[in-house]
């Protein structure tokens, strides 16, 4: 039986067992598993609590799939349409930071099991685990230059960083074609890629398996080491007048109204 088989309709965010690894699923597969506030918030709780149990050995997250397989497809637009305030979606950025930091900081080893669509938050998700696999069908990018207009902030574009280095992150997002999941893993942003979702997903749980027999304690003395290594070089609040300076920006409203219209954005660089 596979993990994404009978999954609770209106369950965003599920929970699977098998033997020592927690499957985390991301449901909403009519929206290609974008991440609503809602899905973010259980999601950052159920993160936190997976420390206090010492019999999961490693994660994995993957979503449902639809019409289509899908990892992620960004975040929910409706929720960037509501943040109609610089305000408000500076908090949005600080939410997210909270959901990626709960993630970096579970003990045990996660990984991410990518079909499908994987962008702008998808991407930044699986870049904040500690293995990455992807299938045949997947499509991973970050086209926010072609629409929303905004930007990462300083500890994403380092998470980015840490993954496929600096020249690959400007590439991500100055060239918005997505990537197939052969590119992907030929550019190290992958372990692996396979060729069908359900080899995905066999592959995933054993790669889990073969991680939760080592010693859990090696394992997360190196993955908070090489957070702390990254982190080490980020200057304390380095980056507020840069999203301050995308999220007021008449770019990122007219965006949100190019959504909401269905139609292309028109950018000035104001």
């Amino acid at each position: 039986m596979s993990v994404l088989d009978n999954l609770p309709p209106g369950e965003e965010i599920v929970r699977r067992r098998q033997g020592p690894v927690e499957w985390i699923v991301f449901n909403r597969p009519h929206a290609r598993n974008a991440l609503t506030h809602a899905m973010e918030s259980r999601l950052t709780d159920l993160l936190r609590g997976l420390n206090s149990d010492a019999s999961v050995r490693a994660v994995v997250l993957t979503g449902a799939a639809g019409t289509k397989p899908a990892f992620m497809a960004g975040a929910d637009m409706g929720d960037l349409e509501a943040a109609a305030s610089p305000e408000t979606s500076i908090r949005l950025e600080q939410s997210s930071e909270e959901l990626m930091t709960a993630l970096e900081q579970v003990r045990a080893p996660v990984i991410a099991a990518m079909a499908g669509a994987c962008v702008g938050m998808g991407v930044l998700l699986a870049s904040a685990c500690d293995v990455r696999l992807a299938s045949a069908s997947l499509r991973f990018g970050f086209p926010i230059a072609r629409t929303v207009g905004n930007c990462l902030s300083l500890k994403n574009y380092a998470r980015l960083v840490s993954m496929i280095g600096p020249a690959r992150t400007k590439d991500l997002v100055f060239d918005p074609t997505l990537l197939s999941g052969e590119q992907v893993a030929a550019m190290g942003a992958a372990k692996e890629c396979v060729a069908t979702e359900a080899a995905l997903l066999q592959r995933a749980q054993g790669v889990a398996e073969n991680l939760a027999t080592l010693a859990p304690l090696t394992l997360w003395a190196t993955k908070e080491s090489l957070r702390r290594l990254r982190d080490a070089a980020i200057p304390a609040d380095p980056d507020q007048e840069l999203l301050q300076a995308c999220y007021v920006s008449k770019d990122y409203q007219e965006a949100i109204a190019a959504f909401v219209s269905k139609r292309a954005p028109v950018f000035t660089g104001r």
